[in-house]
């Protein structure tokens, strides 16, 4: 769901349930070995350059689509609450890009020993922005993440 905060700030939620407990979805999240081996929407490639997670730790990955070019997205962790809530802003390292800095908010809600997750990104600049968010966040939790902990 896409919600207009106002004129140029856009939230977007998504969430998705996985047959996975909580401490096994936050460590996909939060090991940079794990999260190298799904982030990104299907047919993503990520290399974790950077990745301390730790209020005010920063991480920097390189997502790479199938044809195309390399995308850099850095930030730092605003909130860590293990297995309950990640925080983090978000921003496409790219010059020639006047996309902002954005926040990410990931909670886990256990659900009888499965696990919802719930994404949600805020100051997104434009509803263009939110859409292609959206996109790429539900091909990550639909496609990537649900294969990888298949």
């Amino acid at each position: 769901m896409i919600t207009m905060q106002t004129e140029q700030n856009y939230k977007l939620e998504v969430s998705k349930v996985y047959p996975v407990k909580v401490d096994r979805m936050y460590k996909a999240w939060t090991n940079s070995e794990e999260l190298a081996k799904w982030w990104g929407p299907e047919g993503y490639t990520t290399t974790v350059e950077k990745m301390n997670v730790k209020v005010d730790g920063e991480y920097k990955f390189i997502m790479t689509p199938p044809e195309g070019e390399s995308k850099v997205l850095v930030g730092r962790y605003v909130e860590i609450v293990p297995n309950e809530k990640l925080v983090f802003t978000w921003k496409w390292d790219d010059p020639e890009s006047q996309f902002p800095e954005t926040k990410v908010t990931i909670q886990y809600v256990d659900q009888d020993g499965s696990t919802e997750v719930k994404v949600t990104h805020e100051q997104l600049p434009s509803e263009e922005a939110a859409e292609g968010h959206n996109q790429g966040w539900s091909s990550s939790l639909e496609g990537s993440l649900k294969a990888y902990l298949a």
